[in-house]
């Protein structure tokens, strides 16, 4: 053994030698490397959500317990931890005991644990009011306590401004990322900083740091992880332990120092020239997810006492960003959204995107000022629901064998986990905004009570099912006076009945179980002009009334020859609301053999490369006509309504309503997706007259201009956005709004084009409503039916399009009361929140 360790020391000496040649040849600057130690949290991947949550808290013990070991000894020996996300430690702080709490203290007060600054990594979907919890996530005089200086966003290669916005409100001014260089990377050579100057002309200094394992790599030549990701109950694998690597023999520390030294010879090629760099390091049992690797003090010790350089310092982001600091004071500004490539994962499970964006809606729409103050348990109940919100938009979608392994038990479990991040505050958002809606208008005596809870006027049909009106009714009269508003009956769906002929079932009824095509189960009555955070008190009456419409002239509308809309002009409008195309269904496929390798293929090449891959492997393939459109017209609107056919859909219909007295119009797209595990992507078309006009957009609350007010080398083929887009052209403004489709982008699919400069055709918009192009983590195969709604709105004049377009997308509440009496105890123990 003794030979074998001075062949080993020998060789290592030479390695050296060689290096330290290489070394002087280049010159490399750096003197001290800052080595910053973390776990980094994915809520699912290596486990099931719950699981990775209990474990984050377990690691954050094991630190706390290895720093008060360490707190009272010398200074080389001592551990350093830093909790990259704030939610782990809300999580622990909910769970300790007060000794306990007084521990994790003490570890923060001696700067040896550091608490970063956002609760997770987030995907780039979250709206203002979900920012705000998120820098809100621990009660005020925790956050003072813990006094947070630098915000981590790891992973994910992109960071909404209005996060970074929300960190300087919070007093923090640094932001370390870690980005995965796979499918997208980091927009700027790393590791280098960079300051992002904001709106308003404050900076926040961002440290590009390599990706967040890749410290390891400083110091040795071969993973020490094995693959697959192995679950942390698996006992064949287990956690690293001190001799696994970062040994402390001579022999590995002069390897060691070889390695590094080849790094910093790369580093000096490439061109960094500070004398200090910072570098992140997670364990090695999983990368993700993962415990400290408490030996990882001995081996800086060993380093530093063996005299070796650059010096190595184990320390804290925070520490770590400071010493930095007055090194990069003149590192370059940028200014613009910092968009982020894995945005597009978020599509493959559109049914929870949906679930979550309408539970946002409810939110918004259970805080109106119509309802009465908020008391201070609703405020929490809204606080845990937009938390729950959060922990969707988290940028973790599900199991590393997700795509490859769709349905094994791990995989669905973890989603389902995930997804309920999305369908409980659906839920319970409903259940609140009507205990909202109900306190406030049940003390209004009887009617029916339809609310305007936005910030826009509403004008446009609200349903009904005829079981609630028990009772013969025809038509509904203001309680205030006015003309009485007819009622018109549709077919429904009838609960626990058999449906006889195939009439009874309608095309999309693929189940056949129920009917759904029975006259008069559904209605629907025509608002108009309803004024913004206000409600319309009706009474049901027996009589039938004549639908009458508002004055004005119907649109001018253009047809094809199967009778779908072309284009729409109303009076006063010199361009139609939207050109020929609106509606129309690209489904892109790649074709090739273990098809998302190829997608990587794309994601990694460049130039012609890339456009030759794209020629070859990428196909576009639209939905054809499958019969004419029919036409429903009423007083106050034309309806026209087009089954599609295409070959990966069982079906697909698509309705656009034209508003008759307003500039409008609604795009309703219902398919049904066929399963396959192979990759794919679909988009529905809305043409603008809106050419050589860039739009707005909004993420997180802030504006930005796609292509223009970006930072340089952030994705372009995409973009996520609050939900709407808004033209401002001479001709008046056109706004293009989203309820369930958060993804989109412009004149055609981007399929790793890299763009750097807006495409031909920007006022071409278009929806990424699905996609599942991506090979883990994500959701493999999301089929059946599907629903996607989209608005389009024009206006001379537009003082907030942010209003009008959230404003698109919102539906009124509405109330049935009869002429009896609520029970108090229900009013108190039931219906108020």
């Amino acid at each position: 053994m003794k030979r074998v360790a001075s062949l080993l020391l020998f060789l290592a000496t030479l390695l050296t030698s060689a290096s330290t040649t290489l070394q002087a040849g280049e010159g490399p600057d750096v003197q001290r490397i800052h080595i910053v130690h973390f776990s980094h949290q994915d809520v699912g991947f290596t486990d099931m959500p719950g699981v990775c949550r209990e474990l984050q808290q377990r690691y954050l013990d094991c630190a706390i317990d290895a720093i008060l070991a360490s707190m009272t000894g010398p200074d080389e020996g001592k551990f350093y931890w830093t909790v990259e996300s704030l939610l782990v430690v809300d999580d622990w702080w909910r769970n300790a005991s007060e000794p306990r709490r007084q521990d994790l203290l003490r570890a923060v007060s001696s700067g040896q644990l550091d608490i970063a600054a956002l609760p997770m990594n987030q995907a780039p979907f979250l709206n203002a009011a979900q920012w705000k919890t998120m820098l809100h996530w621990i009660p005020d005089d925790l956050w003072k306590q813990l006094n947070p200086t630098v915000a981590l966003q790891d992973d994910v290669n992109g960071c909404p401004r209005a996060g970074a916005l929300g960190l300087l409100d919070r007093g923090v001014k640094n932001l370390f990322m870690s980005i995965n260089g796979d499918s997208g990377g980091p927009p700027l050579y790393r590791p280098s900083a960079f300051w992002w100057k904001m709106p308003d002309g404050r900076r926040l200094l961002v440290w590009l740091n390599y990706s967040y394992p890749d410290g390891y790599d400083f110091f040795e030549t071969a993973h020490w992880r094995r693959g697959p990701v192995p679950q942390a109950a698996d006992a064949t694998f287990r956690p690293p332990r001190s001799g696994d690597f970062f040994r402390t023999d001579e022999a590995s520390l002069r390897a060691a120092h070889a390695q590094c030294t080849r790094r910093l010879v790369q580093l000096k090629r490439e061109g960094y020239a500070y004398s200090e760099l910072i570098i992140s390091m997670t364990n090695h049992w999983r990368m993700d997810n993962d415990p400290p690797f408490l030996p990882l003090a001995n081996f800086i010790a060993a380093w530093n006492k063996l005299g070796l350089r650059p010096e190595l310092r184990f320390t804290t982001v925070s520490k770590a960003m400071a010493a930095m600091e007055p090194l990069v004071s003149k590192a370059p500004e940028y200014e613009g959204e910092f968009t982020d490539w894995w945005a597009n994962g978020t599509a493959s499970a559109p049914r929870e995107t949906s679930a979550s964006r309408l539970a946002k809606f409810n939110l918004e729409a259970a805080q109106s000022p119509l309802w009465g103050p908020l008391e201070e348990r609703v405020v929490r109940k809204i606080d845990s629901l937009y938390k729950d919100l959060c922990l969707f938009d988290e940028h973790t979608w599900g199991s590393s064998m997700s795509v490859a392994l769709p349905w094994n038990l791990d995989t669905q479990g973890q989603f389902a986990e995930k997804a309920m991040f999305a369908y409980r505050p659906k839920a319970q958002s409903e259940w609140l905004l009507a205990q909202r809606a109900r306190t406030r208008l049940l003390r209004e005596g009887d009617g029916l009570f339809v609310a305007n809870t936005s910030a826009e006027p509403f004008s446009g049909w609200v349903y009904l099912n005829t079981s609630c009106l028990r009772g013969s009714f025809k038509s509904l009269r203001p309680a205030n006076g006015g003309d009485p508003i007819a009622l018109q009956f549709l077919p429904g769906i009838q609960p626990w009945g058999r449906p006889h002929k195939p009439t009874d079932l309608t095309r999309e009824n693929t189940a056949a179980v129920f009917p759904d095509n029975v006259p008069n189960l559904a209605a629907r009555f025509w608002v108009e002009n309803l004024a913004p955070q206000s409600f319309l008190r009706l009474r049901p009456e027996a009589q039938t009334a004549e639908d009458r419409a508002p004055a004005g002239a119907p649109p001018e509308v253009a047809l094809d020859p199967d009778g779908w809309p072309t284009s729409a002009k109303w009076p006063k409008m010199t361009k139609p609301l939207f050109t020929e195309g609106i509606g129309n269904f690209t489904a892109v496929k790649v074709n090739a053999f273990s098809a998302r390798w190829t997608l990587s293929d794309l994601a990694n090449s460049r130039g012609p490369r890339n456009e030759t891959l794209r020629k070859e492997k990428i196909e576009q393939t639209q939905a054809t006509a499958d019969g004419k459109a029919a036409l429903v017209e009423t007083p106050h609107s034309l309806q026209y309504t087009q089954w599609l056919s295409h070959p990966r859909l069982k079906y697909a219909v698509r309705s656009l309503e034209l508003w008759k007295h307003q500039p409008r119009a609604r795009l309703t797209l219902k398919l049904y997706r066929l399963s396959s595990d192979d990759p794919e992507a679909f988009f529905a078309t809305f043409p603008l007259p809106c050419e050589n006009v860039l739009p707005t957009l909004s993420s997180g609350g802030v504006k930005f201009t796609p292509y223009k007010d970006q930072i340089p080398g952030t994705c372009r083929d995409h973009f996520a956005i609050d939900g709407w887009a808004h033209y401002a052209t001479p001709d008046g403004h056109w706004v293009w709004s989203t309820r369930d489709a958060p993804l989109m982008t412009f004149g055609a699919p981007h399929i790793w084009e890299r763009l750097t400069a807006p495409p031909a055709g920007t006022n071409r918009v278009l929806s990424m409503f699905f996609n599942n192009f991506w090979y883990t983590n994500f959701v493999g195969d999301q089929h059946g039916a599907m629903e996607f709604q989209f608005d389009l709105a024009w206006r001379a004049d537009l003082p907030d399009a942010a209003s009008l377009g959230n404003a698109l997308s919102a539906q009124p509440f509405v109330l049935l009361n009869d002429a009896s009496q609520e029970s108090p105890i229900f009013m108190d123990r039931l219906h108020k929140p």
